[in-house]
């Protein structure tokens, strides 16, 4: 039975204040009397300073004229059978009549939305006016001039908008990307029931005692690695991973990247100690330790997190939503962040399906678009609505709900178009490849990915 609980409902009551502050130049009533007998009346006390409340935004006047926001998306818009899609509809009625407008939701496959601008922008056409992408997919497209920048329809410095989306939103010194809620980041799945049994330390301790690093992880790994049944065989392994994801992964929590900008260029990080030491690392895990099991399929990322949902593997990274996948694994599992390496100053949360919205180059009244969108987001439910997802991911306890909500802050996109090189590296260790002969013989390799998607610019996206 999952430990967890689920928390009830909060009812939140927001009252709003009335402050009236009056002011008298009256004189006090009875004035100090100097000597001789003269009254003179003391001066009073200035006025108490009203606290300054914070300037209310204008509420921009506009009339669309009845014309269609259409948001294009892979996932379900809001239902009325849900408490949250009631509330988000609820919106979009009030936006409609005030704006004049209709707001449409479009569902299209995953990877399709994508292929359909691209397609649209030939014509001349805009196939959608706010459209979700993934980082990976969104940086080549805004290089290609398929998306227009939103610094000016947007007040970035609003602290509503979610911790990190600044960062990751800006491509070539300008935002592109915006979301009212980043909601996915990669962590490390364990399973409790397998640490439980055989006497390893908690993951949430040693992140209290700020032990929690690269020199645990391995003695962990090293300790869940064993043969169970005594036949001559390990059957159980102290991590199970997609080796591209665990590389990635590695270079990150080292406080390092696998791709670096110097003198406005892109380039390969073939060279950068940190990268190498984390590589390094990658291979003691998988030769010297043998703490990794083997590659069992050809989906290596599906088959290392069937593994795991086995319990024949004490760790896994996996991103948020991952969690919930698991309907058949008997064993509980926990979650906590990936742990640092000897150079990093914080805990990541590198992933891949970093989503954020973007607006297509040719759409028509984007500002205003955008302003619409802004109004019908959910702000003040997005934290309520991270801890309904975390709470979905059949953890099994308290803590592991609050690392995943934790470890949001931290959320790091993830783009690596190194022309195949990212799965290169692990393949080759695996063999016993040194990480310094194998990065050497695919830098250029690399590079050419590189400059490909990220060096090559046009004009419009400059």
């Amino acid at each position: 039975m999952r430990k967890i609980h689920l928390l009830a409902t909060i009812m939140v009551a927001f009252t709003l204040l009335f402050v009236s502050a009056c002011s008298s130049s009256n004189p006090p009533a009875n004035p100090k009397p100097e000597s001789g007998g003269t009254k003179t009346a003391e001066t009073p006390p200035p006025p108490e300073k009203k606290e300054q409340e914070p300037p209310v935004k204008e509420e921009r006047k506009i009339d669309m004229n009845g014309e269609t926001l259409k948001i294009l998306h892979w996932i379900d818009g809001p239902k009325e059978d849900t408490p949250e899609g009631a509330l988000a509809l609820e919106k979009w009625k009030e936006a409609e009549k005030k704006y004049n407008v209709k707001i449409v939701w479009e569902k299209v496959p995953w990877g399709e939305n994508i292929q359909m601008v691209t397609n649209a922008a030939l014509s001349g056409e805009s196939v959608a006016d706010i459209v979700p992408l993934d980082y990976y997919f969104a940086v080549p497209a805004i290089n290609q001039g398929l998306f227009m920048p939103v610094d000016d329809f947007f007040d970035f410095n609003d602290p509503k908008w979610p911790e990190g989306m600044k960062k990751h939103g800006m491509v070539n010194g300008k935002m592109y990307g915006f979301t009212s809620n980043i909601n996915n980041v990669s962590g490390v799945y364990y399973n409790k029931t397998l640490f439980e049994r055989e006497g390893l330390p908690d993951p949430h301790e040693l992140v209290a005692q700020d032990k929690w690093n690269w020199d645990a992880f391995l003695d962990i790994a090293k300790k869940a690695t064993k043969d169970t049944d005594g036949d001559g065989v390990i059957d159980q392994y102290g991590i199970t991973n997609d080796g591209g994801v665990l590389t990635r992964i590695l270079v990150h929590s080292n406080g390092a990247a696998l791709i670096e900008e110097k003198d406005g260029k892109h380039v390969f990080a073939y060279n950068n100690p940190n990268v190498l030491e984390a590589l390094r690392f990658l291979y003691d895990l998988y030769n010297t330790h043998k703490v990794i099991a083997p590659k069992v399929g050809d989906n290596e990322h599906t088959d290392s997190q069937t593994y795991f949902n086995t319990g024949k593997a004490a760790m896994v990274t996996g991103e948020l939503w991952e969690g919930a996948t698991r309907t058949n694994m008997t064993d509980e599992q926990g979650f906590v962040f990936f742990p640092k390496g000897p150079k990093a100053t914080q805990y990541q949360g590198s992933v891949e399906n970093y989503v954020q919205f973007y607006i297509p180059a040719n759409v028509k009244r984007a500002e205003e678009k955008a302003y619409i969108w802004d109004q019908i987001q959910m702000w003040d439910r997005v934290d309520q609505v991270n801890r309904e997802d975390a709470e979905k991911q059949l953890l099994a306890d308290e803590e592991d709900v609050e690392a995943m909500l934790e470890l949001i802050k931290y959320s790091q996109p993830v783009f690596l178009p190194l022309n195949g090189v990212l799965g290169e590296i692990p393949r080759s260790i695996i063999k016993g490849e040194s990480p310094e002969t194998i990065l050497e013989r695919n830098k250029q390799v690399a590079q050419d990915g590189i400059d490909k998607h990220l060096n090559t610019i046009k004009e419009s996206a400059k």
